[in-house]
């Protein structure tokens, strides 16, 4: 009896990395908006004192 393989699924995981969660907090701190695109690839966006 011969079985197919199963095909394995790719699992979306939702690890965080935390040199990158820090540094996006600090720079919150410091006046900047974090923008991050949804391919993963993160935009600075400066903000403006209203």
């Amino acid at each position: 009896m011969n079985r197919e393989p199963e095909k394995l699924q790719e699992e979306k995981t939702n690890v965080v990395n935390l040199a990158i969660y820090r540094a996006k907090k600090a720079l919150e701190r410091d006046g900047f908006e974090v923008v991050e695109n949804p391919d993963g690839k993160i935009t600075l966006v400066i903000r403006l004192a209203k």
